[in-house]
């Protein structure tokens, strides 16, 4: 790994000598997403105000408009005494106007019988003029597929490609995924210690589920538990990093660190700098090829879970974790059979089997690498793990 990231930085080096920087493009359109009104009368779809506009953020944030921080969003709101809920089209205008935006989305959601209808509208801030508007409709408990089709919808209307990934609210759980904006909504709302609960329990849900992590964070910060607080950091750090590499693996076609570099160099990318990798970049020297990245993308899951359960006791966050790398090792046999990296990946699902104490799963493993790899590097480990799998296993 340090040979990787050494070369790398001489990459660095080189290109900066060698590539004249670019002329910066046209500033992109700069856009704020407002929470949803809620139209449907009922309680148990409250979440959705907030839930659809962080979604559609989430969505939004890699394409090539730039997106208003929820944050900025929220000091305007304060500082002209104004709540999201209930506020008129014309007040709107105005905070967009303060946020030095282009353009405003925002939207209702409504039930329509049986079904659940949003609507989307996004205007230009400074005539009201409406740029685009898109409604979908399905089934209430389709909501996370209703979403990834209005973000879809809103990218073809504003000619912006459509972003690797868009569509993935972080988790496939309906409860999970309400449970954490309901505690988004009491946090921003000042009851902190209720949100922190609510988050936990999305994430108790969901063990994946990683932005209710995040949060968690500034619930430690606010509540002035500081071990907390770091130990947060220290985990969300490592969320990441796996999201990271997991939109680094979902890119058609792959592009390696070495590939990426001098794109951005060409590109004259401003993150950039010479003698220096991107500092927002944590999978920079991690994805040399397909197979190595997946391979850092397991070690970061073990790290996920194993500083969960050090320092939270979040034996459900570990052992997600590690089902998700016994899951990556099996993605990668099917899409790189013969990859010299394989055995490095099929370690860890023997690792993370072995952990799981599914020790017939770790005989055969082992048993695998014995005879088709006898001189991979971890035959000592492999040798412990084997011998711990019989003495479980009864000798068998």
């Amino acid at each position: 790994m340090m040979r990787i990231r050494t070369f790398l930085a001489a990459a660095l080096l080189i290109l900066g000598t060698l590539l004249p920087a670019q002329e910066a493009d046209a500033p992109a359109t700069v856009l704020s997403i407002m929470d949803f009104t809620d139209h449907s009368g009922d309680a148990d779809l409250a979440w959705l105000s907030a839930g659809l506009a962080d979604m559609l953020l989430t969505d939004l944030a890699p394409s090539d408009l730039v997106l208003v921080d929820r944050d900025r969003l929220d000091a305007v709101l304060e500082e002209q005494s104004l709540a999201l809920a209930g506020i008129t089209d014309d007040q709107a205008l105005q905070v967009g106007r303060l946020l030095m935006a282009d353009a405003l989305m925002y939207g209702s959601y409504a039930l329509v019988g049986d079904n659940l209808r949003i609507d989307a509208r996004i205007s230009e801030v400074s005539t009201g003029e409406v740029i685009t508007a898109t409604s979908v409709r399905g089934g209430r408990e389709d909501v996370l597929d209703l979403e990834a089709r209005l973000a879809r919808d809103l990218c073809t209307a504003l000619g912006v490609p459509v972003p690797v990934g868009l569509g993935n609210p972080g988790t496939v759980s309906l409860p999970a995924a309400r449970a954490y904006y309901e505690g988004l909504i009491l946090q921003r709302s000042g009851a902190v210690d209720e949100a922190r609960m609510r988050f936990e329990a999305a994430a108790e849900l969901d063990p994946l589920y990683a932005k209710p992590r995040y949060s968690l964070e500034e619930s430690w910060q606010l509540l002035k538990d500081f071990r907390r607080l770091r130990e947060q950091r220290e985990v969300n750090a490592l969320w990441t990093k796996a999201e990271a590499l997991e939109r680094r693996l979902a890119a058609d076609p792959f592009v390696s660190d070495q590939d990426r570099l001098i794109a951005a160099y060409t590109a004259g990318s401003p993150t950039v700098r010479v003698g220096s990798a991107p500092e927002d970049d944590p999978t920079l020297g991690s994805c040399p090829s397909p197979a190595v990245c997946l391979w850092n993308l397991q070690i970061t899951y073990w790290e996920i879970g194993n500083r969960s359960k050090q320092y939270f006791d979040d034996e459900a966050t570990e052992r997600a974790a590690l089902n998700e790398m016994i899951r990556l090792a099996r993605r990668a046999e099917e899409a790189w059979p013969e990859d010299e990296w394989l055995p490095e990946i099929l370690y860890w699902e023997v690792f993370a089997h072995r952990w799981l104490g599914e020790w017939e799963s770790v005989r055969k493993g082992c048993e695998r690498f014995f005879i088709e790899w006898p001189g991979f590097r971890m035959a000592w480990a492999l040798e412990d793990m084997y011998a711990a799998a019989l003495e479980a296993l009864g000798g068998s």
